[in-house]
């Protein structure tokens, strides 16, 4: 049997939204039986609520949408944090298929974190088992149960100088306050090289999985215990000092740049 992950089309689209639309259609109506029958069974809803948005975004270009393709048929989809396996082919191995694509695409293209919609809630011993991290009582997108993989990138120093750093990410509310406290800190020792840069152990992320990106990011730079930088992650001087953004959006540093005189 032929098994194949490839870009959605019209027609792999409408394949998958036909049993999304089935699956809905069974969990609404288990939930009125339910209502006068507190025996029946009420299967978990999946993500047909946030299909239409899906729809819209990769048709506009926005977001790319990944179908798994097993037999000739479409039994899977995963695309802006929303991952699905058709119901009746749960079990069978094609979850893991599709996960493991997902991840080794957003390696490849630069990410630093996955963050999913986690849907049925009996999907969650499956994501966990590779690697990813539920946050109690938070949903993705209003729908499914919010989880986490971070993408941590490692580089091999050799037997430079090594020099502490932290690098330390801010909202802007936090910023100003007298005792700012940072929403991710990382710290370590790394390598100063020969043009005076510092080769970080490994990539520095701007991620906290209890709350969303502030959209005014600070980031502070020290350096042997010294605060060489404290400004605003979307500024040129603070790119100039080896800030940069993944394909998310999200800010990391990989090294830390000297100074522009």
């Amino acid at each position: 049997m032929t098994i194949e992950i490839v870009p959605a089309t019209e027609a792999t689209m409408a394949e998958v939204e036909a049993w999304l639309d089935a699956e809905e259609a069974a969990h609404v109506a288990a939930n009125k039986a339910w209502e006068s029958d507190y025996s029946v069974e009420v299967p978990q809803r999946g993500f047909r609520c946030n299909w239409d948005e899906t729809k819209r975004r990769w048709r506009d270009d926005e977001a790319p949408v990944a179908i798994l393709i097993v037999g000739g048929e479409a039994v899977g989809f995963q695309g802006q944090g929303l991952f699905e396996i058709r119901p009746d082919l749960r079990r069978k191995g094609y979850g893991r298929i599709l996960a493991e694509h997902m991840i080794a695409s957003t390696i490849s293209e630069g990410g630093s974190v996955i963050e999913i919609g986690i849907a049925p809630m009996t999907a969650q011993p499956f994501w966990e088992s590779i690697g990813f991290t539920r946050v109690p009582g938070k949903s993705h997108h209003g729908s499914g149960a919010y989880a986490y993989r971070m993408l941590p990138r490692t580089f091999e120093l050799t037997n430079g100088v090594r020099v502490p750093y932290r690098i330390s990410f801010f909202s802007a509310e936090e910023r100003y306050r007298d005792c700012p406290k940072a929403y991710a800190v990382c710290e370590g020792s790394a390598e100063r090289l020969s043009n005076g840069s510092l080769q970080l152990p490994q990539r520095a992320i701007c991620f906290d999985p209890e709350e969303r990106r502030p959209s005014d990011t600070f980031v502070r730079i020290e350096v042997a215990g010294e605060e060489v930088h404290f400004d605003k992650a979307k500024y040129a001087n603070s790119e100039a000092l080896g800030v940069k953004r993944d394909r998310d959006g999200r800010y990391y540093l990989d090294r830390i740049e000297p100074a522009p005189e």
